[in-house]
């Protein structure tokens, strides 16, 4: 099935089977409190706060911790009209993090902005973004609760057919983002990841990653200096994308929202980027996606086509290696597990 995985640490998504899970010891079970470094959690008095700054008639009530995020801190905060809103709280600035996660809650806010002026995309309305850093150290937002629970935690009830269906559904989704035009290739929230041409742009954020594992003393297991030279000899795959469209980039089971078998939302926007629609997760090579792929509209990908997904495999792999040195895991069955597929795709370019 396709959408048999797990989240990474940061938000990223990791696809394996539950033989492997089971193998490594890799849990994904639901009431799972996940810490992360990361995470800036906040009390009920700034809270408040930010509800009051925000918010100009009503107070907040009561709020909750939400615990199957990653990266940011969420809290589900219930307002005195009633309401119930969710409270998303970046990283405090001093915290070490990926060069790819600088200022990514901009790029979710501007990316659900994006997605929500097309009508056509289920994506939490924002309500209130405030980067001041006034209230408290860090930027926030705040969004609409949507109806429906993620699919991560109640797709083993659902029947197979069912199943199937949300999966082609969340493809057809997937194009709508996709569709999306963008102003330019790169991070949302970084100018310097920023350009008119997708393979230099790629260059910069796969180089970024590799020099974050050098700062980290993180193995990547591959050699770089050949990867270089092949990924030069492959620019002319690169030179076919010629529009960057908006990508959600970890449209995995936990971030979709399904009611009644109808998907309810997509949510964390956070890794979102202007790019190919390749590297969606919906075109991974080390996993079956023939449902998404179906619900795209894509009945199969061209050679070249199929050696950049490659490439954003590999891509993929590297950050998630990192996990381990910037997250201070307890084991390293997240880079064990990483490095393994990143020297198999490694391979897969010979």
């Amino acid at each position: 099935m396709f959408y048999d995985s797990r989240p990474d640490e940061y938000g990223l998504v990791l696809y394996h089977s539950k033989k492997m899970c089971r193998k490594q010891g890799i849990r994904n079970k639901v009431g799972i409190k996940m810490e992360s470094l990361t995470k800036n959690k906040q009390n009920g008095h700034t809270i408040g706060q930010m509800v009051a700054k925000c918010f100009a008639s009503v107070t907040m009530e009561e709020y909750k911790e939400l615990t199957e995020g990653y990266f940011n801190v969420a809290y589900e905060v219930s307002l005195s009209d009633q309401e119930k809103v969710i409270l998303k709280v970046a990283p405090l600035a001093e915290t070490r993090i990926m060069t790819y996660e600088k200022n990514i809650m901009f790029s979710e806010v501007s990316a659900m902005k994006m997605a929500g002026k097309s009508g056509k995309i289920p994506v939490p309305e924002v309500i209130a973004f405030d980067d001041t850093c006034t209230v408290c150290k860090s930027p926030y937002f705040f969004m609409k609760k949507i109806n429906g629970r993620s699919l991560n935690t109640i797709k083993d009830h659902i029947p197979p057919e069912q199943l199937a269906e949300i999966y082609k559904k969340v493809g057809k989704i997937n194009r709508k983002i996709n569709e999306i035009q963008c102003p330019r290739f790169g991070y949302p929230g970084q100018p310097a990841f920023q350009g008119k041409e997708w393979y230099p742009v790629f260059c910069r954020m796969l180089k970024a990653g590799v020099e974050d594992a050098g700062r980290g003393g993180v193995d990547l297991q591959i050699p770089v200096d050949l990867m270089w030279t092949r990924l030069e000899a492959d620019r002319k795959i690169f030179n076919e994308v010629t529009e960057p469209r908006l990508v959600h980039w970890d449209c995995w089971d936990g971030n979709i929202f399904v009611e009644d078998g109808r998907v309810t939302g997509i949510i964390d926007w956070e890794r979102s980027l202007w790019g190919d629609p390749l590297m969606e997760v919906g075109f991974r090579t080390y996993q079956d996606n023939t449902l998404f792929q179906k619900g795209y509209g894509i009945n199969a990908l061209t050679e070249s086509e199929k050696r950049r997904a490659l490439w954003y495999d590999i891509y993929l792999m590297i950050l998630v290696s990192l996990e381990c040195e910037y997250r201070k895991y307890e084991t390293m069955d997240m880079y064990n597990w990483s490095v393994q597929i990143l020297r198999e795709q490694f391979r897969s370019l010979y």
